[in-house]
């Protein structure tokens, strides 16, 4: 059979700085709308559980170091760079002890960049930031990612055209002369849409910043690192909207699971991205269910160990 036949494909441009089609550009189904109601309680529910343990993971506790090296782990599995089981924890050992014990020249070239996007989590998530999301913010996350194993497009915007292509997709990102303009206008659009949300209750942050990750994924501001970066800033402003669960399991994880999903939702959303008729329903709903999932698991890791304290 012709692989080629089976292949969806479509370019990703815009010739506005913001969305063209008024008002929202999804819909919600009642589903997702109860989902949205469960995960706003989500804000009482894990302070109540967990307490003097959000002060201790800022104090960055041993069981957080942990968990974020396995989010990043699962970020790498995502970009289809393996670490077999058996492997893992001589990774997390150089990323969360300060360690190289790392027996073989590729596992520790792997170790350690993991340990690059693990110690920018660990920088962005106990940031005190006085806005959410910036241009400059974007680009110094994926420069920290990046710095030590690939120095030459750490931090820096794409300067070519770069299709994505693979697992059945073939899709053109925004011309690289668009990206700078683009970037600054999501960043500006989106801290102003959660400051508002912050304020005045005037938009749903959860939602708001479910936008914000499909839009930066369309920009596909970088040559590499988009996904990975991605995935961050989601977990860094869910917890800069009051969703502190988002730190204590990995959105990766639940990606990982679900990487066929994840892409279709994507290229569905994009397919007429910023244009008259613009959906993003199947990313909103698929961002969503996602998020829920990372909440019920975290819910049941702190009332299991709630349990175990008794």
């Amino acid at each position: 059979m012709d692989d080629s036949n089976l292949t969806q494909s479509h370019r990703i441009d815009a010739d506005a700085l913001e969305p063209v089609r008024k008002g929202n550009r999804f819909q919600l189904t009642p589903k997702i709308l109860g989902r949205l109601e469960q995960l706003a309680k989500a804000h009482f529910d894990i302070r109540q559980l967990v307490g003097r343990d959000i002060d201790e993971w800022r104090r960055l506790s041993v069981d957080a170091c942990q968990t974020l090296a396995q989010s990043v782990n699962a970020s790498s599995q995502i970009e289809n760079e393996h670490i077999r089981v058996e492997e893992l924890d001589l990774v997390l050992a150089v990323v969360t002890q300060q360690e190289d014990n790392v027996v073989t020249a590729e596992l520790s070239e792997r170790a350690h960049t993991v340990k690059s996007i693990y110690e920018a989590y660990l920088w962005a998530l106990t940031l005190d930031k006085k806005s959410f999301i910036d241009f400059d913010f974007v680009l110094e996350i994926h420069s920290r990612m990046f710095v030590t194993t690939n120095p030459l497009m750490a931090g820096r915007l794409k300067s070519k055209n770069v299709a994505i292509r693979g697992s059945g997709y073939d899709v053109m990102t925004l011309a690289p002369e668009k990206v700078p303009v683009y970037l600054r206008a999501i960043c500006a659009r989106t801290n102003q849409r959660l400051n508002r949300g912050q304020e005045f209750a005037e938009e749903s942050m959860l939602l708001v910043v479910a936008e914000f990750i499909l839009d930066f994924l369309a920009i596909h501001a970088f040559v590499d690192g988009n996904g990975r970066v991605a995935r961050l800033l989601s977990t860094y402003l869910l917890e800069r909207s009051g969703y502190h669960f988002a730190r204590f399991y990995p959105l990766d994880s639940v990606i990982l699971e679900t990487r066929e999903a994840y892409y279709q939702a994507l290229f569905l959303s994009q397919k007429d991205w910023f244009g008259e008729s613009e959906n993003l329903t199947p990313w909103v709903e698929y961002y969503i269910n996602s998020i829920y999932t990372q909440y019920l698991r975290v819910f049941q890791r702190v009332t299991d160990q709630r349990s175990d304290k008794l």
